[in-house]
């Protein structure tokens, strides 16, 4: 089984940060998605402006990238968690934790005091993962047909 590692996409990753986001749109949602035909249209510039805006996490098995998550510091004592997706074939095998560990890690290390997200209300496992990192559902009249969470990070 080849070594599984996390990391931190930059803006010179954008062209595997390209493809592995309309692989997980695709996956999520199928091509004829909305997102998916947005996103499909970035340039070069738009890819590397969402990576040098948001924290983007790769999970790799090997060198083969299988999962994704993203992080976007909404003001200096908040942050929003967005985007967790991980191939079929990786599921299973802790990279889920070990991408929001890093994403919260990064939210840390800048001073964020709250992480929030938000997630489809049937996602067990997504829930699964989320509380047991100390995640806690919150009231929100925001967005109907999701379940918002938030992290109190101290």
């Amino acid at each position: 089984m080849p070594a599984a590692r996390v990391t931190r996409l930059t803006e010179s990753d954008w062209e595997q940060f390209a493809q592995l986001r309309l692989r997980a749109l695709t996956d999520t949602f199928g091509t004829s998605d909305r997102q998916y035909l947005t996103e499909a249209g970035f340039t070069a510039a738009d890819w590397r402006r969402r990576l040098r805006d948001h924290a983007q996490f790769a999970a790799f098995l090997g060198r083969r990238p299988v999962g994704l998550v993203a992080a976007y510091q909404e003001s200096a004592e908040t942050a929003y968690l967005y985007s967790l997706w991980l191939d079929q074939q990786a599921r299973g095998r802790g990279l889920a934790r070990r991408l929001v560990t890093a994403a919260l890690d990064w939210a840390h290390r800048r001073r964020v005091r709250t992480v929030t997200l938000r997630m489809e209300p049937d996602n067990d496992a997504a829930r699964t993962l989320y509380e047991a990192l100390g995640f806690v559902e919150v009231p929100s009249g925001r967005m109907s047909g999701e379940v918002v969470m938030s992290l109190s990070l101290g």
